[in-house]
C-alpha cells in the first residue's frame, strides 16, 4: 500500500485504476467480515482493523492531494475570470440595483404619504381623533392600486365609526369607550365592562348581606341579654307572649331597679293590666 495507487493523468484512467483497487479491497473486506471474535483472536481481529483503517487513511490522503492537483488549473482560471469578467458584471448589477432600489422606495413613500393624508383627512370627517395610520397595518407595495390603499384606509374608519355608535347605545358607554380605544375590540370591551359591574354588584352585595347579618347579630344579643336579666329579676323563666293580630304591638325596652318586693309587684302589675312583657 505504500506505492501510489491513485496518479493524476486524466480522470477516465483515475477511474479504472480505483476499479482495479476495489476488487482488491473487497477480498480484505469480506475476509475481515468473515471473522469470528472470541477470547482467544480478539487481539488478531483488533489487528485487521486497525490494518485496515491505515490503509484507508493512506488511500484518503491520496485522493485529497489529487483534488487539490486537480482544482489547482481551475483555481487559476477562476481568478482570472473573475477579474476580467464576473467582477464587472457583479460591479453592474450592484449600482443598478441601488439606482432602482432608491427611485422605487422613493415612489413608494409618495405613495404611502399620499395614503395617510387621506386617512388623517377621513379621519377628521367623521370626527374620529384616538387612532394612528399606523394601526390600519396597510401594507404599500408599488404593485397595489392608490384606490385599493385608500379603500382598506376608509374601511378601518368605517368600523371604528360603526363600532363607536354602538357604544353610544350602551348604559356604560364611557367605560366601554376607555376599553374599546385600548384595543378596537368593540365586543370585548363591551363584555370587559360588563364583567367588571358583575363583579362589583357581588362584591356590593356580599358587603350588605355581611351588614344585615351583623346588625341582625346584635339585636339578637340585646334582646337575649334584656330576656335574661328580667328571668333574673323575677327569679323564675319567662315565656314569650304571644303576638296579638288585631292591633299592631310596639316594644318598649328599658331597665327596671328596685327590691324584690317592688319588682313583684310591678309584675303583677303588668299582668293585671295585660301586658306582653319579656
Amino acid at each position: 500500500m505504500g506505492k501510489d495507487l491513485i496518479i493524476v493523468k486524466q480522470l477516465p484512467q483515475i477511474e479504472e485504476h480505483l476499479k482495479e483497487l476495489s476488487t482488491e479491497i473487497d477480498k480484505k473486506v469480506e475476509n475481515a467480515k468473515s471473522l469470528v471474535c472470541t477470547e482467544e483472536n480478539v487481539k488478531a481481529i483488533k489487528q485487521v482493523r486497525a490494518d485496515l483503517n491505515k490503509e484507508f487513511k493512506e488511500v484518503e490522503t491520496q485522493r485529497k492531494a489529487v483534488k487539490e492537483q486537480i482544482l489547482a488549473p481551475y483555481m487559476q482560471f477562476e481568478e482570472v475570470y473573475k477579474t476580467y469578467i464576473s467582477e464587472k458584471y457583479k460591479s453592474a448589477d450592484i449600482d443598478l440595483k441601488q439606482k432602482i432600489d432608491s427611485t422605487e422606495n422613493e415612489l413608494k413613500k409618495q405613495k404611502e404619504q399620499e395614503i395617510k393624508d387621506y386617512f388623517e383627512e377621513y379621519k377628521t370627517a367623521n370626527n374620529i381623533d384616538f387612532v394612528t395610520y399606523e394601526q390600519t397595518k396597510i401594507n404599500v407595495t408599488l404593485t397595489a392600486s392608490k384606490k385599493s390603499l385608500k379603500e382598506q384606509a376608509k374601511v378601518f374608519i368605517d368600523k371604528i365609526k360603526d363600532d363607536l355608535q354602538l357604544i353610544e347605545t350602551q348604559e356604560c358607554k364611557e367605560e366601554i369607550l376607555v376599553e374599546y380605544k385600548q384595543n378596537l375590540n368593540v365586543s370585548r370591551a363591551i363584555q370587559e365592562v360588563a364583567n367588571r359591574h358583575k363583579l362589583l354588584e357581588e362584591e356590593k352585595k356580599k358587603q350588605e348581606e355581611k351588614v344585615v347579618t351583623i346588625v341582625s347579630n346584635e339585636n339578637h344579643e340585646i334582646t337575649k341579654e334584656s330576656h335574661e336579666q328580667l328571668e333574673q329579676v323575677f327569679n323564675k323563666p319567662l315565656e314569650r307572649p304571644e303576638e296579638q293580630k288585631q292591633e299592631p304591638i310596639l316594644t318598649l325596652k328599658f331597665i327596671v331597679k328596685g327590691t324584690r318586693t317592688k319588682l313583684k309587684e310591678l309584675k303583677k302589675f303588668l299582668e293585671d293590666g295585660g301586658y306582653d312583657y319579656e
